[in-house]
């Protein structure tokens, strides 16, 4: 099934990176400030739309670019 906004989130990817580099949710809501996993999860799983800040940070903590698991046009 594809969430709102799984088209704009290469969710096996962003998992993939995370897996890869041994964080949980909950680790990645950690360091992106979030006030929980949820938040985190929301993202990966395509449930809502990141904020560039967000995208921003993912991918600097999973030290890959961002292109990687996004898929957004800037106009």
């Amino acid at each position: 099934m594809e969430n709102k906004y799984s088209k704009y989130v290469n969710t096996d990817a962003l998992k993939k990176a995370r897996e890869s580099k041994g964080f949980s949710y909950r680790d990645m809501s950690r360091f992106m400030d979030f006030k929980s996993p949820a938040a985190y999860f929301n993202i990966e799983n395509g449930l809502v739309e990141p904020k560039i800040s967000h995208i921003n940070k993912i991918s600097k903590i999973l030290k890959m670019p961002s292109s990687n698991f996004f898929n957004f046009k800037v106009q």
